[in-house]
């Protein structure tokens, strides 16, 4: 009986060892291709019919944030510059792979390097969507249906997944350290007609929660109705911050904000705000 028992115990071990060889290798190749396609993505939305910039190289790159001149010189054809890309800033910055695209999100030496989606009419789709619209648990970067990165809003919120494999915006994560957000500190957002720049102003934890009013819901700050509503949700973002940057913002001023899942709260998100340098 005894020997039964463990030809038994054996013969389990070995299949929950399988089952979990086989997702550990089906997460690796899904991990893998999401990074190979966002590599791809970036190289076709950057494509022009004219360039004399270099190709691409295989590591993700954002091909607006580089300080690449444009037909008729500097951000929307001010300034004046030779050389270089002869292509307009929109014609560089192409998404005809999929016009749902409104922009690039960038933070220096991190993997954080994506095209960004929205889709008004079904907000979240791209929250189980990748690029190309195929179903992925990975998805891809998404502005909030009720921000206009045109205009734009006062304050433009992205959304991604954390994924275990770091990619999206999992990178979020390190901004709990104050020494990682002192060589972080700023982020780049392109619109398919502006290249801006973003100082980080702050970065903190909070749950979601629509049934408690104590929960402090950045979400729902879009466009300020005065000067005292955007003071009042500057300070909300800077008291509930894990240090002080030292950057603050007044109404006029540009924000941006990353959100991802965080585990430290019911239904987290951490959230990085940013207020725009750039004009």
């Amino acid at each position: 009986m005894s020997k039964k028992i463990l030809i038994i115990g054996l013969a389990v071990l070995i299949a929950v060892c399988g089952v979990s060889t086989y997702f550990h290798i089906k997460n690796k190749v899904e991990s893998d291709n999401n990074k190979k396609m966002y590599e791809t993505v970036a190289e076709e939305v950057s494509a022009t019919e004219e360039s004399e910039t270099p190709t691409p190289t295989k590591a993700p790159i954002n091909p607006y944030t580089d300080d690449t001149p444009v037909s008729g010189g500097g951000i929307g054809g001010t300034g004046g510059t030779s050389g270089g890309n002869s292509q307009s800033y929109t014609t560089t910055m192409n998404p005809s792979a999929n016009p749902d695209m409104v922009g690039w999100v960038k933070i220096n030496d991190t993997v954080i390097n994506y095209p960004v989606m929205q889709t008004k009419k079904i907000p979240d789709y791209y929250l189980n969507h990748d690029f190309y619209k195929n179903e992925s648990v990975y998805g891809c970067p998404y502005v909030q249906a009720n921000c206009d990165v045109d205009a734009p809003s006062d304050n433009v919120i992205i959304y991604a997944h954390h994924m275990n494999d770091g990619s999206m915006f999992a990178g979020l994560e390190n901004y709990r350290s104050k020494d990682y957000w002192s060589s972080h500190k700023t982020i780049s957002f392109d619109t398919l007609n502006k290249k801006a720049s973003y100082d980080i102003l702050a970065v903190f934890a909070v749950p979601v929660d629509e049934s408690d009013k104590n929960t402090f819901k950045f979400y729902e700050f879009v466009n300020a109705y005065d000067s005292e509503h955007y003071s009042s949700f500057i300070s909300k973002c800077k008291a509930l911050s894990f240090y002080e940057t030292g950057i603050s913002a007044k109404q006029g001023d540009k924000l941006l904000t990353l959100a991802t899942c965080e585990y430290t709260n019911n239904n987290g998100r951490l959230v990085v705000v940013a207020k725009r340098t750039t004009r």
